[in-house]
């Protein structure tokens, strides 16, 4: 996967994110199946809340923000 491949698409938080430098982590649909990277976000993200990944950082960590789906619209998981 490349940053422009991850950056834009939406996953679930599978271990808390406590927020600043310290890491949680999220779950993203890839290929026809999932994987799970290392997150980090500015605020705290609880467990099972949806996120957007913002940026890619080296040793498969990523930035997130929380994400609200606009209904009738589909997110970018493929």
């Amino acid at each position: 996967m490349t940053a422009s491949q991850l950056v834009g698409r939406t996953g679930t938080v599978t271990m808390s994110i406590p927020g600043g430098e310290v890491l949680g982590e999220i779950e993203l649909p890839l290929a026809g199946g999932t994987e799970r990277f290392l997150a980090r976000a500015v605020e705290p993200i609880g467990f099972d809340a949806p996120v957007l990944v913002i940026a890619e950082r080296p040793g498969r960590i990523v930035d997130v923000e929380p994400w609200m789906p606009v209904p009738g619209t589909a997110d970018r998981t493929m």
